[in-house]
């Protein structure tokens, strides 16, 4: 399948980002979402004059101008009044987050884990280039790079920003196992790339939204590791598979807990292994993801 990656710009898509360049189009915005807030009521509409009457605006007809440019794409005019769209509400949480702007400062943290490429115990959590990063000091691999709001890091300890993202990269997985974009929740599409380091293999699958092309890059292990048959057999011995972070993870792969054999590159077709001390279970991953997970067994 090919798919067409290319962001098109139109006038629509010009208009529609050039009519939120203003201060009262904004307020009125945050208005709508304020009142959402202060009643409990999602999607509540509020009447011209409420709204009017919140936002910091010369007259009526000034008002009009600029409610008139916000409807369609960020406000939806009802029979009740005027409330936000997903667009709209999309916008005032950007505000309110500062998501537009990126985390300043974050000192380099030592996290448990280890690296996957030269299976030493020196990884680092860091703020690079406003992402989150997690590399080896041994080795100087980067195992995990992730965008870093400044909203991530309000109200939170060093440690409790670091577990943060533990949690919020494996909601990601989730989604791309149901082929959903985590930032858009447009359609994803899911490739099988492969590297090499000295000599090991290592494949990832590569998703891809098809509308935001939002791209979400992970071991194929970690695919495996979220079938439910899997997390119900991590936390049969002992394992919530969502409090380890994707970090503490690649230490089940070094200490060969979770083994990968590939059977065939074209297709591609590869069986991982989780093993514990009572048990194994053998997962068939392919090209978008998990195909079969066979039965637990003791082992011979």
């Amino acid at each position: 399948m090919t798919t067409d990656h290319s962001t098109r710009i139109d006038e629509e898509v010009v208009d529609a980002v050039a009519s939120l360049g203003n201060r009262q189009r904004l307020e009125i915005l945050v208005a709508l979402a304020d009142r959402e807030r202060e009643l409990g009521v999602d999607g509540h509409s509020m009447t011209f004059t409420d709204l009017y009457d919140a936002v910091d605006v010369d007259s009526t007809s000034q008002f009009s101008y600029h409610l008139d440019r916000l409807v369609g794409e960020f406000v939806a005019e009802t029979a009740g009044g005027y409330r936000l769209t997903y667009g709209g509400d999309s916008i005032v949480r950007a505000i309110r987050s500062d998501l537009y702007e990126s985390a300043t400062s974050f000192e380099d943290r030592p996290i448990d884990g280890t690296c996957v490429f030269c299976e030493e115990d020196a990884l680092v959590a860091r703020l690079v280039d406003g992402r989150f990063v997690v590399r080896c000091d041994s080795c100087a691999s980067t195992l995990v790079t992730d965008f870093f709001p400044r909203s991530q890091s309000a109200h939170r300890s060093p440690s409790e920003i670091v577990a943060s993202f533990g949690y919020r990269i494996w909601s990601t997985v989730v989604l791309i196992q149901g082929d959903v974009c985590p930032e858009c929740y447009g359609l994803v599409d899911t490739r099988i790339d492969g590297t090499e380091r000295g000599d090991r293999s290592f494949y990832v699958h590569v998703s891809t939204c098809r509308e935001c092309g939002l791209v979400i890059t992970l071991p194929i292990e970690v695919t495996a590791a979220f079938h439910p048959s899997v997390v119900g057999f991590l936390w049969e011995h002992g394992i919530s598979l969502f409090s380890v972070p994707l970090w503490e993870f690649f230490e089940f792969v070094t200490t060969e807990t979770v083994r990968t054999a590939v059977t065939s590159t074209d297709p591609f077709a590869a069986t991982v292994e989780i093993a514990f001390g009572d048990g194994t279970l053998p997962i068939e991953v392919g090209e978008c993801g998990v195909v079969d997970v066979g039965d637990s067994a003791d082992p011979a």
